[in-house]
């Protein structure tokens, strides 16, 4: 399947939104933040903690989207759903690892998405404390805005053999 193409000036954006989401992120990134549980079902949920970066970095994006692309479409982690039957659609998870986040530790990142009409035709995962951003699009990924060579997945088989060759060394 053919992927889409994207505009320079979509690909472009993308990155703004991912550079003002990183900007509010640092800003309260290893300083003491209330934590609290989102609502599912007017239920706090404990597995799912948010924080004001999580909300005010989706409010970043949310506000550039707005503001740039009215006629596009969101959803978003923190704040649900606008216009999803847009034909443009963004998808925001403004900092996908929040525990990591409130602990302390760097492994965390904001996942930004472009559906055209439901399918995916650019992504984004950026890690804005260690300096990281993958953008994949118009068919090629990059990391840091320079190429970037996807894994390629190996069959099942060779998996499966390799596993036996270590259990059986293991064995002997």
């Amino acid at each position: 399947m053919a992927s889409l193409t994207v505009s320079a000036d979509l690909l472009s954006f993308s990155e703004e939104l991912a550079d003002a989401a990183g900007n509010v992120i640092r800003q309260y990134w290893r300083k003491p933040v209330e934590v609290e549980s989102k609502l599912e079902y007017d239920r706090p949920v404990a597995e799912s903690p948010v924080t004001i970066a999580d909300r005010e970095a989706e409010k970043a994006m949310r506000d550039l989207i707005e503001l740039r692309y009215p006629s596009h479409g969101i959803i978003g982690e923190e704040f649900g759903s606008l216009r999803q039957d847009a034909e443009w659609v963004w998808v925001l998870d403004p900092i996908d690892g929040t525990k990591s986040f409130i602990t302390g530790k760097p492994l965390f990142g904001t996942l930004i998405a472009l559906l055209r009409n439901g399918v995916p035709a650019l992504g984004i995962i950026d890690q804005c404390v260690l300096g990281e951003r993958w953008l994949g699009a118009n068919g090629r990924t990059t990391l840091n805005g320079k190429a970037s060579m996807a894994a390629i997945a190996m069959p099942t088989d060779w998996w499966r053999q390799g596993l036996e060759q270590i259990s059986s060394s293991r064995q002997t």
